[in-house]
């Protein structure tokens, strides 16, 4: 009777050990998540990616958390290492278009557009009016035959007047050669909004394909005006002042963005690219740091570390660097030819033909 006792009382005590337990994780969990939610929400990308992968480590099976890290390193310009965290959250959540559009986006980005067309499809079927995912689509089509099968979903899409029907008809028509109506469809796109950062830019686009740069700067300013701070448009700007040679303009731009975003990894690469032009390359390579303390195999950071370090002669760490890139990206092209050249400067000819 008394052993009957004992045991009932050592049971009630693991029950109620595991159950505070439960209880204190949960509540851990909770905490980590409110926080995470309010660096989210406050633009401080640093300190709510840490606290999501917290929340991660007690529920790995967290969907809005592999949503939340995946949308941030899209937003910082790393699709790359965005992906992985959104392809878990669409495994996780099939039904969150939003994810999945930041998915195809990231698709894009990274030229799988046949992954990206399945993803913007997919949206469609559950949103027919998803107009994120129709300027999806219009982008990923690159073969006649997707061309076609776009054309066909635009022409279901509902919503005819909406900003996102002309941008993907300016989308469509560009790809079938046409740029005048592609300009057509932008200059409606901006009568239904005149302040869509995206109508601004893709008509810089179109300029500057007709080689008019005073009106593609022009639109290029418009639409990084218009848009966040983490952004494409303000990244083509600053590119575009790049090729035409304003430094300082170029300086301006990203040094604001690094200011208000330090988290922006594109920022820094075209601050530390400036000092590369100058000869500052220790300059160029204390700036890349910014880049590698929050994305240590960002492909772009590395690709200009590289080149870097061939200008100052460090052929040796610069070829280093490559082979190490080009074994976390084994299929990227570029990196293979910067590694080729940088064999060839260390005069390692066999390596470079390989």
């Amino acid at each position: 009777m008394q052993t009957s006792k004992i045991l009932f009382r050592i049971v009630t005590l693991i029950l109620a050990a595991t159950l505070i337990t439960a209880c204190s994780k949960e509540a851990r969990k909770g905490r980590l998540l409110a926080e995470a939610d309010n660096y989210f929400k406050a633009g401080n990308y640093d300190k709510a990616k840490l606290s999501y992968l917290n929340v991660l480590q007690l529920d790995p099976a967290n969907a809005l958390a592999f949503e939340r890290v995946g949308a941030m390193w899209q937003d910082e310009g790393a699709p790359l290492r965005a992906g992985a965290f959104l392809v878990r959250a669409s495994v996780l959540d099939p039904s969150n278009a939003q994810n999945r559009i930041r998915l195809a986006r990231c698709y894009v980005a990274m030229g799988r557009f046949a992954d990206a067309k399945n993803e913007a499809v997919k949206v469609l079927e559950q949103l027919p009016d998803n107009g994120d995912a129709i300027i999806v689509l219009t982008e990923a089509a690159r073969s006649k035959e997707d061309i076609e099968a776009a054309g066909e979903q635009l022409q279901k899409f509902p919503k005819k007047n909406d900003v996102s029907f002309y941008l993907a008809s300016a989308n469509l028509f560009f790809r079938k050669g046409g740029p005048a109506a592609a300009v057509n469809a932008l200059r409606q796109a901006l009568t239904v909004d005149p302040k869509s950062s995206t109508a601004h830019m893709a008509m810089g686009d179109l300029y500057l394909f007709q080689k008019d740069q005073k009106q593609a700067g022009e639109e290029f300013k418009k639409a990084a005006d218009l848009a966040p701070v983490r952004s494409i448009e303000r990244l083509k700007y600053a590119a575009f002042k790049s090729a035409t040679g304003d430094a300082e303009e170029v300086r301006r731009i990203s040094t604001d963005i690094t200011r208000q975003a330090p988290d922006y990894l594109p920022a820094w690469t075209l601050l530390a690219e400036l000092a590369l032009k100058d000869k500052k390359y220790d300059e160029a390579l204390s700036l890349l740091e910014n880049v590698f303390g929050r994305d240590a195999e960002n492909i772009d950071g590395r690709r200009l570390q590289s080149e870097v370090l061939l200008a100052k002669g460090d052929t040796k760490k610069a070829v280093e660097v490559l082979e190490r890139l080009d074994q976390t990206y084994p299929d990227a092209a570029l990196i293979k030819y910067q590694l080729a050249r940088a064999y060839l400067q260390n005069k390692n000819t066999n390596q470079a033909k390989v």
